[in-house]
């Protein structure tokens, strides 16, 4: 089939007017002026004029089997007390395999709504959400997330045989493992997931740098985060001080490398960065949760110019309004209108492909990779809107293809 629009956005390449995108089998075969991308017509063919073909969204960071918390725990800048909260509202109505289930599915549909055609999922509950995950038509990494410190280590060795497990693993879910944080997972439980993602070839995730406070824990251990693990009753004697950064904690414990995804890295230091740049790691920013936690400013540009794989998450619903990627970037928008364009478009898609190892797949419109694509309409032709008017706009993507098959699918 041949998919026409006003504008298509390869991601890497220059953005064509009036372009086409040929698919065959499922993969991209050609792609460039509709005038020079021809083929015997086909039943399939879509002519979506007013509107912008481009890569579908990768969302890097994502937690979706908390879609069930909704605008349950609106967050604040106490984020030591957010995490108070969220774990007694999970205590108060435990999760069911049932409920959570229910909570990917819809994580699933709000995602392909929003264009997303690529996710990595971080989950405490690999059993229940990876079938569900696996059964939909996304790209996926279940990050199987760790949780070792305290009275939870001895917690450590079911923990990481669940979050390693590869059933559920297919061509389109892969597996990977992610320690939760500095503050919840001991040195030896880090070395530990290094271990079993080198295992499992397997990519890691952490996140890292979230709050200010974990630099003071992870030097002293003292400070809000020490204070919330005692409060839940999980350290169950003094954990020592490993007197340096959170960075340096992870890196010396086998945690920091090109397979790497740190998650937020809200707080980073000159020196932090270029020791990122150095590894090769990978850094996914959440910007409307980074808002609504009232962090301070990212340092994603300076990030981006020393080299770092910068790309974007949505975190999960009990933190952000929507799973849309889209709505991230134009936020970033709003808030950076420095930032070019087709910077954000990139943040959007191939730098989350690269980061979840997919970039040979997906992330991008080139001959050869799979038609993950996503249709985002335009206003009426006639007026000199440039393809970028899709970061003005509140419309969501009203078609999305995920290897050629429309997953979602509104009228040309």
């Amino acid at each position: 089939m041949i998919l026409k629009s006003r504008f298509v956005a390869p991601v890497g390449y220059p953005v064509i007017e009036d372009g086409a995108v040929e698919v065959r089998d499922g993969c991209i075969v050609a792609v460039g002026r509709a005038r020079d991308v021809s083929a015997p017509p086909d039943p399939a063919d879509r002519d979506f004029a007013d509107a912008v073909i481009c890569p579908g969204f990768v969302n890097a960071h994502a937690h979706l089997e908390l879609s069930m918390l909704a605008g349950r725990v609106p967050p604040t800048p106490d984020f030591a007390g957010w995490l108070l909260r969220l774990g007694n509202v999970l205590s108060e109505a435990p999760p069911t395999q049932e409920s959570t289930v229910d909570a990917v599915r819809a994580g699933v549909c709000k995602s392909l709504a929003a264009g997303v055609t690529t996710i990595g999922d971080i989950t405490h509950l690999p059993a229940w959400t990876r079938t569900p995950l696996a059964q939909s038509p996304l790209r996926a990494v279940s990050f199987g997330e760790v949780i070792a410190v305290g009275r939870r280590r001895n917690l450590l060795r079911d923990r990481l045989e669940a979050a390693a497990s590869l059933t559920a693993q297919t061509e389109r879910l892969r597996i990977g493992i992610s320690p939760h944080a500095p503050y919840t997972v001991e040195p030896e439980a880090m070395r530990a997931c290094a271990r079993a993602a080198q295992r499992i070839d397997g990519p890691l995730s952490i996140h890292l740098c979230e709050s200010r406070s974990e630099d003071e824990f992870t030097r002293s251990g003292t400070g809000p985060l020490a204070d919330f693990l005692r409060s839940i009753d999980v350290w169950d004697a003094w954990v020592p001080a490993t007197r340096c950064d959170p960075l340096e904690l992870i890196r010396a414990n086998g945690l920091l490398g090109s397979r790497t995804l740190l998650a937020h890295a809200n707080y980073l230091s000159d020196s932090q960065i270029s020791k990122i740049a150095r590894s090769g790691a990978s850094v996914a920013y959440c910007p409307r949760t980074h808002a609504a936690f009232a962090h301070e400013k990212h340092r994603f540009t300076d990030m981006l110019a020393a080299g770092i794989n910068v790309c974007i998450g949505t975190d999960s619903l009990a933190s952000n309004p929507s799973l849309s990627i889209l709505d991230e970037l134009r936020h970033l928008r709003r808030q950076r209108p420095d930032v070019a364009p087709d910077t954000l478009l990139a943040m959007g898609t191939i730098a989350g492909a690269r980061a979840l190892e997919c970039a040979h797949a997906t992330g991008s419109i080139e001959i050869g990779k799979a038609a993950d694509l996503a249709v985002i309409p335009l206003p009426p032709s006639g007026r000199n809107e440039n393809w970028d008017m899709i970061f003005e706009l509140q419309n969501q993507p009203a078609t999305v293809y995920i290897s050629g098959v429309a997953e979602k699918d509104g009228d040309p």
